[in-house]
């Protein structure tokens, strides 16, 4: 069993993160990161994306004074897209709760840019934590 966070390099994303590792902490469980590579036809991007996503992780737990703490990155190409992709991740790492990072948007912005993740909440079979 596992916390599996949903990388994003937004500050919501970084919240996400060391919500992430504190509830995995008091579970007594893993931490998994999880990404949904952008599906670019380049075959060194999926090296580059894992690259950028450990970096951008292990400077988020830096940021949070956790530097050493222990995390595995999951991830994917988008088949058929992304949120697929991560609901087949959260499977993967038989994850017992769900943390994604996200910020307050107006209606508009809901409608047009909330739908990821409306639909991992609607979707995913487990918990889910939603962090501003």
């Amino acid at each position: 069993m596992s916390v599996a966070v949903v990388h994003n390099t937004a500050v919501e994303g970084r919240r996400a993160l060391a919500s992430g590792l504190t509830r995995a902490r008091v579970l007594g469980t893993d931490l998994v990161v999880l990404h949904a590579f952008s599906g670019s036809p380049d075959p060194a991007s999926e090296a580059k994306e894992s690259a950028a996503v450990r970096d951008a992780v292990v400077a988020g737990l830096a940021e949070i004074g956790e530097p050493d703490a222990a995390w595995t990155l999951l991830a994917g190409q988008p088949d058929p897209d992304a949120v697929s992709t991560l609901l087949g991740l959260v499977e993967d790492a038989k994850a017992e709760l769900l943390v994604v990072g996200s910020r307050h948007r107006s209606a508009v912005g809901k409608f047009l840019m909330g739908q990821s993740v409306q639909r991992l909440l609607l979707e995913t079979s487990i918990p889910v934590l939603l962090v501003k």
